[in-house]
């Protein structure tokens, strides 16, 4: 697909996001109470993002010969189902993390304390409010993909594949929780590998390349070669976002690298442990071990984590990745040309992210 027709995607996705929110107001009519609720969410879901999974979704959907035009509305309510998907664990995972900021912005917990800011406690009412909406959310989504005019088949795999790949999302942020009270030394890398596949990879990747596949009429076996693309693409990533989070050239924005502030154990803080000396493995474990990181603890995070050598060994890592996903797109398994279609659509993914290589 050219960059125009990307263009013309994403804007009809945009469109359609901004439609369903206006058409749903009745539907979620409940009164004074929850329309600014409401309200904030529309806001939150409309804001300027990536939307990589939607136009994963899409791209395959055309890579596998998919009939519909790409602004056909059946498939761009699956790809808002998507996004919607992707909303539902965003405002779970800001709770959990207890973000201030999701793009730029206030995140949807914050809006809610920031209305009810009069009321005691309204900190934690903001955070019980943003619980229950993300699971309306996810209800919303539920309710686009099964009204997506498609053979009833079809949409009955695809919405077995969205619910399974959903609880592995849940599965994947409760390893990420209980990973944080655990000590480095535990915690193989093969452990973390394991998490980001769960949480991040199968609804980030597999879920709207295979959705797509399944939609446009693609073989099992095409379907699961897919699945060999995207568990090493969905790593890559991840380990890109890691290395993104690093942000160690600029010292203003040190205080801004949330994972170090959280102690997240990432593959990147692993591979440090692995190639730190003993004495600076016992320094790295204190620092991630502090009840509160202060502003020289995340000096001496990155002091060690430069000293390592991880951030060149995750880069070599995350290349090794791509280029592994790129041989299973070149297996044998796929057509010439949906071995185009898809590399394509990784290329254009990749820059529409801005995910350095």
């Amino acid at each position: 697909m050219s960059a125009d027709g990307l263009e013309n995607a994403q804007a009809a996705l945009e469109s359609t996001i901004q439609e369903l929110f206006a058409e749903q107001k009745e539907t979620y009519h409940y009164g004074e109470w929850f329309e600014p609720l409401y309200f904030d969410l529309a806001e939150y879901v409309g804001r300027k993002g990536k939307r990589v999974r939607p136009l994963m979704f899409l791209l395959s959907y055309r890579a596998f010969g998919g009939p519909l035009p790409l602004d056909h509305p059946s498939l761009l309510r699956c790809a808002t189902a998507l996004e919607l998907l992707h909303t539902f664990i965003l405002i779970h995972d800001d709770v959990i993390d207890r973000s201030d900021t999701r793009r730029s912005l206030p995140t949807y917990h914050k809006l809610v304390e920031r209305r009810i800011s009069a009321f005691e406690g309204s900190e934690r009412i903001g955070e019980n409010v943003a619980v229950v909406m993300g699971d309306i959310v996810f209800a919303m989504a539920l309710r686009v993909l099964h009204r997506a005019d498609f053979d009833p088949v079809l949409r009955s795999k695809v919405m077995d594949r969205f619910l399974g790949y959903t609880a592995d999302t849940g599965v994947g942020e409760i390893y990420d929780i209980l990973f944080g009270v655990r000590d480095i030394a535990q915690l193989p890398a093969e452990e973390i590998e394991r998490m980001y596949h769960l949480k991040t990879t199968r609804y980030t990747f597999e879920a709207p390349c295979v959705m797509g596949a399944i939609l446009a009429g693609a073989p099992d076996g095409k379907v699961d070669a897919l699945r060999r693309v995207t568990d090493p693409l969905g790593l890559a990533f991840q380990i890109q976002n890691d290395l993104a989070e690093c942000r160690f050239s600029d010292p203003m924005q040190l205080a801004s690298c949330s994972d170090l502030l959280e102690g997240k154990k990432t593959l990147v803080v692993r591979c440090a442990f692995d190639r730190l000396d003993e004495v600076d493995r016992s320094f790295l474990q204190l620092c991630l071990n502090s009840a509160r990181r202060t502003e020289s603890t995340l000096v001496k995070l990155r002091d060690l984590i430069l000293k390592s050598g991880a951030l060149e060994t995750m880069k070599d890592r995350a290349g090794e990745l791509f280029a592994r996903a790129g041989q299973e797109v070149d297996s044998g398994v796929f057509s010439p040309e949906e071995s185009a279609q898809i590399h394509e659509a990784v290329r254009l993914i990749r820059q529409q992210a801005r995910v350095p290589v």
